[in-house]
């Protein structure tokens, strides 16, 4: 409240009760009246240059509805680097994805946000979902890393889904689905994406059912997600196999 007192371009909204994660975004954004959408989470913080570093890249590719500050550095081409979504996908496929970053580190293009109704609040899939769909109908723009801070702690959300067989297996499943759908990857690209997701869903479970005592589990997933034995074997072959 006192930011709001100080500067009167700061509007505070409280809700009257707890919406969630993704549909409080929902509610900021329908608060919204500026050319972009901006979100920080509490656990995060982004540095005083950043926002306008961010404007700044978006200005530049107009064309862009996505922003995006990963926190790896990739040396290959100066920053921002504007990437078409044929490239996007194929990399998040196939590649490195440009797509890992959280909301803290995104920068969305609102008319585009409100074009595909924003987040879905599909369980498990938070933005990742959203960075898909925006990167599929506009090009995105890759961001200088380490725009912002993720502060890491043993009981935020992130970590706890990192281990949640249900939330692995949600979001394999999304993925195969769109990877399954999407006319951004040819025949043979397809082919490579869906072997690719099989082959990482099934070292993990297999990770959790040797490691995290949930064998049972583990298991039923195995045999709902399409995986075969030969996949279950590369998966423990590990992933650059």
């Amino acid at each position: 409240m006192q930011y709001a007192v100080r500067d009167p371009r700061i509007k505070v909204h409280r809700n009257d009760r707890n919406l969630g994660d993704y549909p409080n975004r929902m509610r900021a954004a329908s608060l919204a009246q500026g050319k972009y959408l901006k979100y920080v989470d509490s656990d995060d913080l982004i540095y005083p240059h950043s926002l306008a570093i961010m404007v700044e890249a978006m200005e530049q590719y107009p064309e862009a509805a996505l922003g995006l500050s990963d926190s790896v550095i990739d040396p290959r081409d100066p920053y921002p680097r504007l990437s078409d979504s044929h490239a996007t996908i194929r990399n998040h496929f196939l590649g490195r994805s440009r797509l890992g970053s959280g909301p803290t580190g995104a920068i969305i293009r609102r008319d585009a946000f409100n074009d595909l109704g924003g987040f879905s609040g599909r369980r498990y899939l938070g933005d990742s979902e959203l960075w898909l769909k925006l990167a599929s109908r506009w090009p995105l723009v890759s961001l200088p890393p380490a725009l912002v801070w993720w502060r890491c702690h043993e009981g935020q959300q992130m970590a706890a889904e990192m281990r949640d067989i249900e939330v692995l297996h949600a979001r394999y499943a999304f993925s195969y689905e769109f990877a399954s759908q999407t006319t951004l990857l040819s025949p043979s690209d397809r082919i490579g994406a869906l072997d690719r997701l099989r082959r990482h869903h099934a070292r993990r479970l297999l990770a959790i059912a040797i490691k995290g005592g949930a064998p049972v589990r583990a298991l039923r997933l195995i045999r709902s997600g399409r995986l075969t034995p030969a996949d279950l074997w590369l998966g423990l072959l590990g992933y650059g196999s």
